[in-house]
């Protein structure tokens, strides 16, 4: 109309087609069904030439989803069809990162001729998810060097990220930023960014900053009130965790099963056996809740640490239909710190009847058959783990000095402090020997 062309019927009835098309796909996005989706792309494929927006809608969908094939093929539809655009580009980087194909997305982010703050933002979250967190620091100080104002979303990739690093000082400097430029706008806005500052604390170590955040926030919703009982439950401090739940109830928020989860573990960390009992039959008498596999773990955990290993094995045999690796992992785990080589065998073999492609399960079972010198049961473990290529993953950790991230493998000595860090250890592990002696003694 613009350029002074006249809009005729079929015109107009392409237009319609097209934005009805659009409305229709965008209410299947909306209820999670993908098979609709995909079913009503390609029937409008067939009828007119689907439009940038539609293809953006699309290929959503199939990040959503995972489909890597149909976003290859919405890929190859948006470059023949000439709308390949930087919106468009953005949507297949966005999707590409969710599916973890991160060369592509990469190749993709660097094709974007301008790159805005959503451009920005879909290749820092796809680096993050992926748990490619170095890069994900690196471009996001290109970003602020070229002044490009962050999304709020990405603060919250941030501080997840963070959290997981165990990045205490950077994470502090992230909220420092957030506190001038961000928060205060609207607390329910807010709520769910300051419920990530806070896990971050607590995760971090601090458990104080923690609690300061949590007693700040002017909204504090169900997921703000269970973080902060987690966060109390993992720092030992079962009691306060249970103070909170009943202050919680107390304010009129109904607890919900990852509630009862959260409060369940913080009893089994800080040994509050009959505190933990008392909480799971109110889940199921007072506030009608039905327990699940991870509830009963939890119970398994706290009977287990209580050395109540019969009345765990009780749990598993009696009242769980389905059990899995985590459950007699807990049963386990107690019977080592216990002493109770029988149980824990029953347990171990229990673990591998379930994963017996399990490599970390296998070194278990044959770490209490050399307990007890059964060589001939040991080699047959090992012999079983060599025929069958299994071995097990080395464990990792981080930890930050100086605003520096630092990553460790099990048993690693590239670090090119490695000599004073393994003297410091050997110094810490003496200390704990001489206050374990004087403990005992």
């Amino acid at each position: 109309m613009k350029r002074g062309f006249l809009i005729t019927c079929s015109l107009q009835n392409s237009i319609l087609k097209m934005y009805s098309n659009n409305i229709l796909i965008s209410w299947y996005i909306s209820r999670k069904d993908i098979m609709e989706v995909d079913k009503c792309f390609n029937k409008m494929q067939g009828e007119i030439r689907p439009s940038s927006e539609t293809l953006t809608l699309v290929i959503s969908a199939s990040g959503k989803n995972g489909d890597l094939f149909q976003g290859k093929r919405l890929h190859g539809v948006a470059i023949k069809s000439g709308l390949y655009d930087n919106v468009l580009q953005t949507s297949l980087l966005d999707f590409y990162a969710k599916c973890g194909d991160m060369e592509v997305a990469a190749q993709i982010f660097g094709e974007i001729s301008f790159k805005n703050n959503i451009t920005w933002s879909a290749m820092i979250s796809g680096l993050i998810d992926g748990g490619h967190f170095e890069d994900a620091i690196e471009l996001f100080r290109q970003m602020r060097n070229r002044s490009t104002e962050p999304m709020a979303e990405i603060f919250k990739s941030l501080v997840v990220m963070y959290t997981h690093m165990g990045a205490l000082k950077l994470g502090k400097g992230i909220h420092a930023y957030l506190i001038k430029n961000l928060l205060s706008n609207s607390p329910e806005e807010d709520t769910p960014l300051e419920t990530s500052i806070l896990n971050m604390y607590a995760r971090c170590g601090s458990i104080s900053y923690a609690r300061i955040c949590f007693d700040r926030m002017v909204n504090r919703d169900l997921v703000t009130w269970t973080s902060m009982i987690e966060g109390c439950g993992a720092h030992g401090l079962g009691f306060e965790a249970l103070q909170l739940f009943h202050q919680m109830v107390e304010e009129g928020i109904e607890p919900n099963s990852v509630t009862f989860l959260s409060l369940l573990s913080a009893c089994s960390h800080s040994g509050l056996l009959s505190e933990g009992c008392g909480v799971f039959c109110a889940m199921k008498w007072r506030f009608g809740m039905e327990p699940d596999l991870n509830h009963y773990t939890c119970v398994v955990d706290l009977l287990g640490r209580s050395r109540k290993l019969k009345e765990a094995l009780a749990i598993i045999l009696k009242l769980v239909a389905f059990s899995d690796g985590r459950i007699w992992g807990a049963l386990f785990a107690a019977c080592r710190v216990h002493g109770n080589q029988k149980l824990g065998e029953y347990a171990a073999k229990r673990l591998l009847d379930l994963e017996p492609s399990n490599a970390g399960y296998c070194t278990l079972l044959s770490n209490i058959q050399a307990v007890d010198e059964r060589w001939d049961e040991v080699e047959q473990v090992r012999r079983h783990m060599k025929d069958n290529d299994l071995m097990k993953k080395p464990g990792w950790s981080c930890v930050e000095a100086n605003g520096l991230i630092h990553g460790f493998v099990s048993c690693d000595r590239l670090h090119p402090q490695i000599v004073e860090i393994y003297e410091t250890v050997d110094v810490l592990s003496r200390k704990m020997h001489e206050v374990g002696c004087k403990l005992n003694s």
